[in-house]
């Protein structure tokens, strides 16, 4: 969808909103509103565009990580890494260490031993650097109640430094792919599991792409219009540059989603590679799914 597209879907409020920031001079009362929207594109015309920022390679470096929790271990010696242009699925069994890898690799705890960089920056001697450079949805999304659907948005794009104007315009964007329109001025608080999982995706894209992405079992909530709007989306970005690192047990979206695939069981890598070079090594199996059973206590009789 074009900018010019965006803004001519914006609702009048909202599109006021846009025209302030811009400092828009409107002095009478009554305006068309085609007239509005051509100065507010000639407004954004002005603006030095800014050219995007190639992701290190590889975006995502996991070298060497174990995390203990006291006597049991959860993540041993990963090694995993994710190129910009692609996206990689980190699978396996509930337990086996997906979500705390990827709470590792977003800075909400810290490993035991091993380093994690973000684009180049290091988790813990740089935090604040590689924080700026991933969007990450939990796999229990948790978010302010008390906000808005459309002030948390804003508050994301203020974190991630986010031109106010950029934000709106891509709000508005994500808000019509998401079907959202209906909720955008929800309070979190009361929103379902699945609008409020739509609501934490917009406030990742607010900011402007390529991204680093880490989600967290993403589909899980969405109703299958989101979930395939998603899946689109991911594809278009990946060949955008973007390199996304998806923790998912639903082998089904791995296998049409994910280029490559890391399957963890019990703390441990137990097999990774793509599926052409998995189904190489295990040649007794027809699928990812048979694949991930062989590798992670057998295929049932």
């Amino acid at each position: 969808m074009t900018i010019r597209a965006d803004i001519e879907r914006m609702p009048g409020d909202e599109l006021l909103r846009l025209a302030r920031v811009l400092k828009v001079p409107i002095v009478v009362r009554t305006i068309k509103r085609s007239w509005l929207v051509d100065k507010v594109l000639k407004e954004l015309e002005k603006r030095d565009a800014k050219i995007p920022i190639a992701l290190e390679s590889p975006a995502i470096q996991i070298s060497s990580v174990t995390k203990n929790f006291g006597k049991k271990t959860a993540v041993r010696k990963l090694n995993l890494r994710v190129e910009p242009g692609e996206i990689v699925g980190l699978v396996g069994p509930n337990g086996a260490g997906k979500t705390t890898t990827l709470r590792m690799l977003t800075g909400i705890i810290r490993a035991t031993s091993g380093s994690i960089q973000v684009d180049g920056y290091d988790i813990v001697d740089e935090a604040i650097s590689a924080k700026e450079r991933i969007g990450y949805i939990p796999e229990k999304p948790t978010c302010y109640p008390s906000l808005t659907a459309r002030e948390y948005v804003m508050f994301t794009s203020r974190i991630y430094r986010v031109p106010h104007e950029t934000a709106l315009i891509r709000m508005r964007e994500f808000v019509e792919l998401f079907q959202f329109e209906e909720f955008i001025d929800t309070y979190i608080g009361t929103l379902s599991k699945g609008n409020l999982q739509r609501a934490l995706l917009i406030g990742i894209f607010a900011r402007e792409p390529p991204y680093i992405l880490a989600l967290d079992e993403p589909i899980y909530g969405l109703d299958p219009r989101g979930a395939w709007n998603l899946k689109k989306l991911l594809r278009r970005l990946r060949d955008e540059g973007s390199a996304v690192l998806i923790s998912t047990h639903i082998l089904e979206v791995a296998a049409d989603l994910c280029d490559r695939f890391v399957i963890m069981n019990e703390a441990d890598v137990v097999g990774h590679g793509t599926l052409e070079e998995l189904q190489k090594l295990h040649p007794d199996t027809n699928s990812l799914e048979e694949i991930f059973l062989s590798l992670t206590g057998g295929i049932p009789e």
